[in-house]
């Protein structure tokens, strides 16, 4: 299994045994021997096909590859090609023959029959994992690895015996689990005892080893424990201490780690120390805990890009992520795993999806506000089914069992959602997933002009983005702006506002709504949460009249911590995940401890905020 050639065998068990799976696919491909199949591939076949889609069945690819055939220089050549291997590996284990000869040569082949023949084709895998074959590599001039038994029956110019420990080498003697020694002497079956078979190989390999023998044995065991020497082990040994200064280094990393004063003068290795103090300092904020010049050209761009809801929420709850995130350009890693279940925010998506589709199947004829409930609970449906088949084929979503009973969940909260509405005027115009501020977003139906930015009033900040729902009178005088949340709702009798900054978006959405309709008297702004029972928060008149101009303020005072230069981490409790992490210490919350109150003098125009429950 070490070999390509095993790796190829290796790829075409995995799907044969576990199903198609894009990422099984790729890896068979990228394995393969040019010939007989791999070759007649145009180079191009995967264009267009969603790398992040699980794509577990023939059906699957059949449609992800027809929809990306005007992407491919060849047209249908790669389906031709491709969609009867698929067809043939589908059928899984029993066609290992068949599949083996088609897609495999040479080594590749020969492994594939050997490992066939030696074990049903069910368990291909198990066979595969225990075949042995010869590596063409001539055993006189390479290094060999073989028990003491083996090397003294064939002494060697260099050798190196490792284990020589008490416990390790000479073997202690145990009885024969058949044959224990009070049924029948042991030395009747084995004249000589292991130890001794030992102390006399050790002392054939010592004689005939002509160039060097060396002596290796572990200090400590796997648990920390001390590990005597062996009675082989040479009595006159020098013990070489751990931090001594070599006489030959192994690498570069081995010289420096060596000599301190040369791994000094390297400016990383300087700046790694200066790191490591300046984040043990407990009285001063330092560049490494995120200080920075005034007005620095990196933040002044990221602030003047327009923002979206996510950067001004991160701006307000996190400003140094802020920096790290929009100014610096980090972005975590996101592995595209095969989940058992979506993640909270996948999931959130997929009911805004369903949201989306019901609302737009039904506007504007018959209307969101005229349909019945029978009406609703038909588009719910159609909604279902269409995200049920179309989200496969764009990303990893759980297997199908699991995956049907997550629509359906998600279809449900919708449902309960949209029935607790409260009963709106006839001629009340629905959209959802409304863009604004987004040159790339025009859509006819939309109420304004889908390209404009809108300015955050005197803070200089512009955001664009989409409105979850938005609900417009005929008259042209009332609007009203929900925001929908998956998750379970907070207590009814919690008043939320800004929620610390988590629930900015509708207070953006009923800035953007009074910007871009200006006739518009009248703006409601709503939180509905869908678990459990659905709970709804509203904003309105005078309230959210003071909570927009708290948003503008908090803001205002996070973009001037920025442009200060005096910016800090911010110990962020609740918060379930934080894609940031890997940027602070490792000990974290020992690090935030200490430099607490410089922390808090940084982020003080923000504490307010942070530390308010609405």
């Amino acid at each position: 299994m070490s070999t390509p050639e095993g790796q190829a065998c290796a790829a075409l068990a995995d799907i044969l045994v576990y199903g198609l799976d894009q990422e099984r696919i790729w890896r068979l491909i990228r394995r393969l021997p040019s010939r007989p199949f791999a070759g007649l591939l145009p180079p191009d076949w995967f264009a267009a096909v969603p790398r992040s889609a699980g794509l577990r069945s023939l059906g699957q690819w059949q449609e992800v590859l027809a929809a990306a055939r005007p992407q491919r220089a060849d047209g249908e050549l790669a389906e031709h090609v491709l969609l009867p291997i698929l067809e043939l590996l589908a059928r899984g284990a029993e066609v290992a023959g068949e599949a083996g000869s088609r897609m495999l040569s040479g080594a590749s082949l020969a492994m594939w029959e050997e490992a066939l023949r030696s074990a049903p084709a069910q368990a291909i895998a198990l066979s595969l994992q225990a075949l042995r074959v010869a590596d063409q590599l001539d055993p006189a001039n390479s290094v060999v690895w073989c028990p003491a038994s083996q090397l003294a029956a064939c002494p060697r110019p260099f050798a190196r015996l490792l284990g020589l420990t008490s416990r390790s080498w000479p073997r202690s003697e145990n009885d024969d689990p058949l044959l224990p020694h009070h049924l029948l002497d042991r030395r009747r079956l084995h004249p000589v005892g292991v130890a001794e078979r030992d102390r006399r190989h050790f002392a054939v390999i010592q004689a005939h080893t002509r160039e060097q023998l060396i002596l290796s044995r572990s200090l400590r065991n796997a648990k920390g424990g001390v590990l005597s020497s062996s009675s082989l082990w040479p009595s006159d040994e020098i013990v070489h201490k751990r931090d001594r200064i070599p006489g030959h280094a192994f690498s570069e990393a081995d010289r420096l780690l060596a000599r301190p004063r040369d791994a000094g003068q390297l400016a990383h290795v300087r700046q790694s120390q200066l790191c490591w103090r300046n984040w043990q300092w407990p009285s001063t904020l330092t560049p490494h805990d995120g200080l920075s010049g005034a007005n620095h050209p990196a933040i002044e761009r990221a602030l003047a890009r327009v923002q979206s809801t996510t950067s001004l929420q991160r701006l307000l709850r996190d400003p140094l992520g802020f920096v790290w995130r929009y100014a610096l350009g980090w972005r975590s890693v996101r592995f595209q795993s095969d989940p058992l279940q979506l993640d909270a925010a996948s999931f959130g998506e997929l009911v805004h999806g369903l949201i989306s589709g019901v609302i737009a199947a039904l506007e504007p004829a018959p209307g969101f506000a005229r349909a019945s409930a029978s009406e609703i609970e038909a588009a719910i449906g159609h909604a279902s089914t269409a995200i049920l088949n179309a989200w496969p084929l764009q990303r990893s979503v759980p297997p199908p069992i699991l995956w049907r009973h997550t629509v359906n969940e998600a279809a449900r909260r919708t449902a309960r959602g949209l029935a607790a509405d409260d009963q709106v005027r006839s001629d009340t115009r629905s959209w959802t997933e409304v863009p604004f501020g987004q040159r790339d977003a025009a859509q006819e139906e939309a109420p304004w002009d889908t390209t404009g930015a809108v300015p955050i009033g005197q803070t200089g900040l512009v955001f664009g983005g989409r409105i979850d729902r938005l609900d417009i009178r005929a008259t042209g005088d009332g609007a009203r702006i929900t925001d929908y949340k998956s998750a379970k709702p907070p207590p009814k009798h919690q008043r939320i506002a800004l929620g610390q900054g988590r629930e900015l978006q509708r207070v953006l959405y009923a800035i953007a709504v009074r910007a871009l309709l200006p006739e518009v008297r009248t703006v409601v702004a709503r939180l509905i949460y869908l678990a459990d029972d659905p709970a709804t928060f509203e904003l309105k008149g005078d309230e959210l009249d003071a909570v927009v101009n708290e948003a503008a303020g908090y803001l205002s005072a996070a973009m001037a911590i920025l442009l200060s230069g005096s910016i800090a981490p911010r110990w962020e409790q609740d918060a379930d995940y934080d894609d940031m992490r890997l940027a602070l210490p490792a000990d974290r919350e020992s690090y935030l401890r200490r430099k607490a109150s410089e922390f808090r003098a940084a982020n003080q125009p923000l504490n307010r905020l942070w530390s308010a429950s609405i």
